[in-house]
C-alpha cells in the first residue's frame, strides 16, 4: 500500500469514495501482485512443513507430503528409488504447476516489494 502515489488517495477521495472503495477500487489492485507472491510462499513453506508434523503426527495418514516420503521410506526392506523418485514428482508437480499458473504475478509481487514510493 505504501506504493501507492498520495496523489491518487487523495484524486478518489475528492471524487467521492468511501473509504472502504477507496480500499477495494484503488489500493487493492495495486497490492494483488504481492498478495499472489505472499501466496505462493505461504503455500510453499507450509506444503514443505517437515518438523513440527514429525513431532505431533502418530499416523503416515496424517503425514504431510515431504513427511510421508519419510514414512514411504523403509530401511530394513531397502529403498526403492523408482517409486521413491515417482512420489517426489507427485508431491512437487502442484507446486509447480501453481507456480506457473501465477508466474506473472508472483515476479511482479517480487519485484514491487522492494520499491519505495
Amino acid at each position: 500500500f505504501r506504493t501507492v502515489p498520495d496523489d491518487l488517495v487523495h484524486a478518489a477521495r475528492l471524487d467521492g469514495m468511501s473509504e472502504f472503495e477507496l480500499v477495494w477500487r484503488v489500493m487493492l489492485p495495486t497490492a494483488v501482485p504481492a498478495l499472489f507472491a505472499f501466496a505462493i510462499f505461504s503455500v510453499v513453506w507450509h506444503w514443505n512443513d517437515y518438523f513440527w508434523p514429525l513431532l505431533v503426527i502418530s499416523s503416515p495418514e496424517l503425514a504431510t507430503p515431504p513427511l510421508g516420503t519419510m514414512f514411504f521410506r523403509n530401511e530394513e526392506a531397502g529403498i526403492n528409488y523408482g517409486p521413491l523418485m515417482a512420489g517426489t514428482v507427485l508431491i512437487t508437480a502442484p507446486l509447480l504447476l501453481l507456480f506457473i499458473a501465477a508466474q506473472k504475478r508472483f515476479i511482479e509481487g517480487v519485484t514491487l516489494t522492494g520499491v519505495k514510493g
